[in-house]
């Protein structure tokens, strides 16, 4: 039997291409399956009309706070804050800041997600703008790469601060006790990259993390390290290239041999952030998960797991010692 978590996690109810269809069937199975508490952020009218699908006496101990519109994707996330303050996203995220719960996840605009957390959350002190990244890719399932998109022009502090997060999320998540650290290059000699990586290289160099040098792209698939470091823009590709390449070959594998089995497990083995359901926005005072728009109800509960994982494992305070101890290694 799964033991009861004391930690509340806020859904935002309107996120992602489902909204309540998917989330309040997600809320349900959390609560009684996985035994998480998760509080519904979202219009009351729609998030009531799923409500019928289900035994009265599961929903009426469901909590719902009720919000007012929600953000676009596409919608600039600093103007939605302003114009939309009451969406169901900034309510959510509002709901950490206010103690009321000790972390939220959100299907809907990435963007807004990362605006929400970042302007009501803070960043830790010595870090300048939160950054998401996870495992990725199935062939190497224990491989986190950070930043995979929200920080696209990074100096080198900056990938330094990425490469203690992500050994902090190896640890927490996979249990490794010295996670090996790379940094993605062109080349795997210490002289390969362009003037970021270089630089970068020889600050990791300085620091007591298990920094094994560069690794090139070829070599994300066979799991030679346990974090991989690079910025935003590369990061977005690489996650990007693998889910399109991902697709392209499971359904060319469906077409030549009809298995379903065999094209649906090559399709999961590119698209591993759908196992996670989301990832966490690293480098805040406040646990925020970002989803996948197109999740569904496994995956957004996948999502809500993540998030009470990483509170259970007090996530920001640990965040925060890695930053202070690189800093001083480093400068």
């Amino acid at each position: 039997m799964t033991n009861k978590s004391t930690n509340i996690i806020a859904l935002d109810a309107m996120g992602g291409d489902y909204g309540p269809k998917a989330t309040v069937p997600a809320t349900i199975k959390s609560v009684t399956e996985n035994a998480i508490n998760v509080v519904l952020v979202g219009d009351e009218t729609k998030i009531k009309h799923e409500f019928k699908n289900f035994p009265k006496e599961i929903t009426e101990k469901l909590k719902i706070i009720p919000s007012e519109g929600v953000v676009l994707e596409g919608e600039s996330p600093v103007s939605a804050y302003r114009n939309k303050p009451n969406a169901s996203v900034f309510i959510a995220a509002g709901l950490v800041k206010k103690g009321f719960a000790d972390g939220f996840v959100s299907m809907g605009s990435s963007g807004a997600t990362m605006a929400a957390a970042t302007l009501l959350f803070g960043t830790i002190e010595g870090i300048e703008r939160g950054s998401v990244g996870g495992p990725v890719i199935g062939y190497s399932p224990e491989m986190v790469i950070i930043d995979l998109g929200s920080n696209v022009d990074t100096r080198p502090n900056q990938l330094v601060d990425f490469a203690a997060i992500s050994s902090e999320v190896s640890k927490i998540i996979f249990n490794k006790k010295n996670p090996k650290i790379g940094l993605l290059s062109i080349g795997s000699e210490k002289g390969k990259g362009n003037l970021l990586v270089k630089e970068t290289y020889e600050l990791l160099s300085k620091s007591s993390l298990n920094f094994i040098g560069n690794i090139e792209a070829n070599e994300l698939f066979n799991a030679k390290v346990d974090a991989v470091v690079c910025d935003g823009f590369v990061g977005n590709i690489v996650l990007k290239l693998t889910e399109g390449l991902g697709k392209v070959i499971s359904k060319e594998v469906l077409e030549l041999t009809k298995n379903k089995k065999i094209s649906d497990k090559i399709y999961q083995k590119t698209n591993l952030l759908e196992f996670w359901g989301g990832g966490p926005i690293y480098g805040l005072n406040g646990v925020g998960v970002i989803g996948h728009g197109k999740a569904n109800v496994s995956t957004i509960c996948n999502a809500i797991k993540t998030s009470d994982m990483v509170i259970e494992n007090n996530w920001v305070e640990r965040q925060r010692i890695a930053i202070k101890k690189i800093r001083a290694e480093i400068n």
